[in-house]
């Protein structure tokens, strides 16, 4: 087991962990999500674009019916109480283990908009009944409609309504069913959505998820866990002294830090696979971006407010673990524009691949695309 690690060799095994590397095989689009603990699905077009840059060749089409029609994928509420989209079969365990945390820390916020426990456990009911009456998928609107019928009123300008809907998601009630055509969202009882227990097979426990999280993301700190996942101090440093004391995790050093890493990962630090240049377009609020407290190993300090600001997480152009520069698109016409910009001059093996990229982002998104690279 290695004792320390370079700047490259961390970046090098946190890239692999998140399929940014190698990339995932389409055919088993659960199982690659799985391995990933979930990708962010706060904003929906990223959450697709997420997993273009994880899945070589994936069809957003694969992706939507995965949601839509097996139902194998699934978007709820789980890590730090965000909207995540995870394997159905690990809904059950990855829910219910984070919801006790989740639920405390939020209680503040609920109360300040003026849902109490007992105000918080009655629309519960009431969203329950509302579902089960309708049958069918409903948006916030109608949730609330439903609510104010039966005497309770939230006022749609303030977040009540989709705290109250968080929380409801939180006790495992309910979770995201299909959008709707102007893309709105819908929300399902959680086990007809999926069918309840059969598909709860994903884990158990405090230290299963620590491991999983360090499988994607090692080497990490206990910090950059509990920032990850929501879990207080405690229960990180909890979860990883379980997952030591079976034997699977060894500490080592990058930069003089000290974090965790699962002893399978060291074998796999090849030197003929570390020279590979890999670079991918990640989107908006992109998992990889977010998996950590201290986040000076994925953007340098001069480039951290290009990267993080305002409470947005920029797409980024990440070349072999590290943020090269942001990047953006939009759709004119029945074309699509992608425009670069680059922190420092790419190199031309690096501009070569970012051009790949952007004719895989083109293909995804099923329009011809033009690429600017502008910049040093």
């Amino acid at each position: 087991m290695v004792d320390e690690l370079s700047v490259h060799q961390a970046r090098f095994l946190r890239t692999g962990g998140q399929l940014l590397r190698e990339s995932g095989d389409t055919v088993f689009l659960p199982a690659a999500v799985r391995s990933l603990v979930g990708i962010n699905a706060q904003r929906t077009s990223a959450m697709f674009l997420a997993l273009r840059a994880r899945l070589e060749g994936v069809q957003k089409r694969a992706i939507e019916e995965a949601i839509n029609l097996d139902r194998s994928l699934v978007r709820t509420w789980a890590m730090r109480g965000t909207i995540h989209l995870l394997a159905a079969d690990d809904v059950e365990w990855l829910v219910s283990t984070l919801a006790p945390t989740l639920i405390a820390k939020g209680s503040r916020r609920m109360a300040e908009l003026g849902l109490d426990e007992s105000l918080a456990e009655s629309g519960v009911d009431k969203i329950r009944a509302a579902l089960r009456v309708r049958a069918e998928p409903l948006t916030r609107r109608e949730l609330m409609d439903a609510l104010a019928g039966e005497g309770i009123e939230l006022d749609s300008r303030t977040q009540a309504p989709i705290h109250l809907i968080r929380h409801a998601a939180l006790t495992g009630l309910l979770c995201m069913g299909p959008e709707r055509e102007n893309g709105e969202a819908t929300y399902v009882l959680r086990d007809e959505w999926i069918g309840g227990e059969s598909r709860g097979t994903g884990g158990s426990g405090l230290a299963e998820l620590a491991m999983r999280y360090l499988d994607c993301f090692a080497p990490a700190t206990t910090r950059d866990f509990a920032m990850w996942s929501g879990l207080t101090a405690a229960e990180a440093k909890e979860a990883l002294r379980g997952a030591e004391a079976m034997g699977k995790l060894a500490g080592v050093k990058v930069e003089k830090v000290s974090m965790w890493l699962p002893v399978s990962k060291a074998k796999i630090l090849s030197p003929s696979r570390l020279r590979k240049s890999t670079v991918k377009l990640l989107p908006a609020f992109d998992t990889y971006l977010l998996g950590y407290a201290d986040r000076s190993l994925l953007v340098s300090d001069q480039h951290r407010k290009d990267v993080y600001h305002g409470g947005q997480t920029l797409p980024v152009v990440l070349v072999d673990g590290a943020a090269a520069g942001t990047w953006r698109y939009e759709r004119r016409g029945k074309r699509l524009a992608i425009e670069v910009k680059p922190f420092e001059r790419l190199d031309d093996t690096s501009s070569g691949l970012v051009a790949e990229e952007a004719e895989d982002v083109a293909r995804f998104l099923g329009l011809p695309a033009t690429l600017c690279i502008n910049g040093p």
